[in-house]
């Protein structure tokens, strides 16, 4: 009656967990974390991306508007040059003039002397804005502020040969009003000389 068969002690005696489920269940936690870790690490990759990209655009945008002003530079500057060299053939034009009128005032040529020299000093000032314009990622506005001043400047320039051109024309008017009353003061003279017939 108290006999204790082989299987019943099978029974009664609690099963061991296999250490191979052990195992594979400490792999399976280690492995969530692991996993857990790399998607923290992959937001946080994703997140710099995307920071990055945005830097990127707004650098792009910056170069591209560096990049028009600059080409509104040049543009400005090759307009400037040709209005320099207008003004080099207006004073070239009022030297030829100069030189063909009978009678030049001293103020005339006074005034062609300082156009001249505004002449010179507009292309030193042009040399010195086309440096400027080398340097406009650096001081992109202080340049187009230059050019606008050197063009202002310019605008004085032709003005100024425009009066001297007149003042030209006035002399020469004068000139030839001159010559007129000489002439005719010559022929008074030689009639008034000329000996009365005898009778």
């Amino acid at each position: 009656m108290n006999s204790i068969t082989m299987e019943d002690t099978r029974l009664t005696t609690p099963k061991k967990t296999p250490a191979s489920t052990i195992i594979i269940a400490v792999l399976a936690i280690a492995l969530v974390g692991v996993a857990g870790l790399a998607w923290s690490k992959l937001g946080e990759r994703d997140r710099l991306v995307t920071q990055n990209s945005a830097q990127l655009e707004q650098s792009k945008a910056e170069i591209s508007q560096l990049q028009s002003q600059m080409a509104e530079a040049k543009t400005a500057y090759a307009a400037l040059q040709k209005q320099v060299e207008d003004a080099n053939q207006s004073t070239a034009q009022l030297q030829s003039q100069l030189a063909e009128a009978k009678a030049g005032s001293a103020d005339t040529q006074k005034q062609l002397t300082e156009t001249k020299a505004a002449g010179a000093e507009l292309q030193s000032q042009l040399d010195e804005a086309k440096t400027n314009a080398d340097q406009l990622q650096a001081r992109a506005g202080e340049s187009k502020t230059a050019l606008e001043s050197l063009q202002t400047k310019f605008d004085q320039s032709k003005a100024g040969a425009v009066v001297i051109q007149k003042d030209l024309d006035a002399a020469k008017a004068q000139s030839a009003e001159l010559q007129t009353k000489l002439e005719k003061a010559q022929t008074d003279l030689a009639g008034m000389s000329k000996p009365k017939g005898k009778k």
